[in-house]
C-alpha cells in the first residue's frame, strides 16, 4: 500500500496535532521540544524529558501555563517507545520530503546482502531495486528510493 507523507501513521499524526497553515501542513518536532537531536539515545531523551518536566511543571510555573508541559509529555509519550519512535522518525522524514511515496517498511533482515558490492538489495514491485549502502547502517532506520520508480521504503536497521 502506498502512503503519502501525511497519511502515514494516522495515530501519531493525531498525537502530533497537525495543523493546517495555508496549503502547507506543519507539525511539532518532538526532538526540538525535548531539546535533543534525532540520533539521541533513549537515555539522553529521558534525561532531557525529566529536566524539562521539572522546569515546566504546572506546580512550579503556575496553572494556566501548562502548554509547554503538555508538549513535553506528548513528545516523551511518542519518543520513549522504540516502535512509535521509529514510526515518528519515518513520518518526520516523509514530511520533510514532499515528493516521497513510502511503499513499505521492512527490516534489514528482509534485504539480501551483496557482499561483493557491499550493499543490501531489495526488489521493488516495479522490478527495480532498492540499494542500501553499508555505510548507512549507523542510523536506526533509513528511507531509500527505488532505482526505477518513485517509490521509497523505510528500512529499520535495528530491530
Amino acid at each position: 500500500m502506498v502512503l503519502k507523507k501525511y497519511y502515514i501513521f494516522q495515530s501519531l499524526l493525531e498525537l502530533n496535532k497537525i495543523s493546517k497553515m495555508g496549503s502547507k501542513e506543519t507539525f511539532v518536532d518532538y526532538y526540538q521540544i525535548l531539546k535533543c537531536n534525532r540520533n539521541a539515545t533513549e537515555e539522553e531523551l529521558k534525561k532531557s524529558y525529566q529536566q524539562l518536566v521539572l522546569l515546566n511543571h504546572p506546580d512550579k510555573i503556575g496553572y494556566g501555563n501548562e502548554e509547554k508541559f503538555r508538549q513535553v509529555q506528548n513528545a516523551w509519550s511518542v519518543l520513549r517507545d522504540p516502535q512509535s519512535r521509529r514510526q515518528y522518525d519515518a513520518m518526520l522524514m516523509c514530511y520533510e520530503s514532499d515528493d516521497l511515496l513510502l511503499y513499505n517498511t521492512i527490516s534489514l533482515s528482509d534485504m539480501e546482502l551483496n557482499s561483493t558490492e557491499n550493499v543490501y538489495m531489495y526488489e521493488c514491485r516495479c522490478s527495480g531495486i532498492y540499494y542500501l549502502d553499508m555505510s548507512e547502517l549507523f542510523t536506526p532506520q533509513v528511507i531509500i528510493n527505488c532505482n526505477e520508480c518513485s517509490f521509497s521504503i523505510q528500512v529499520n536497521i535495528r530491530e
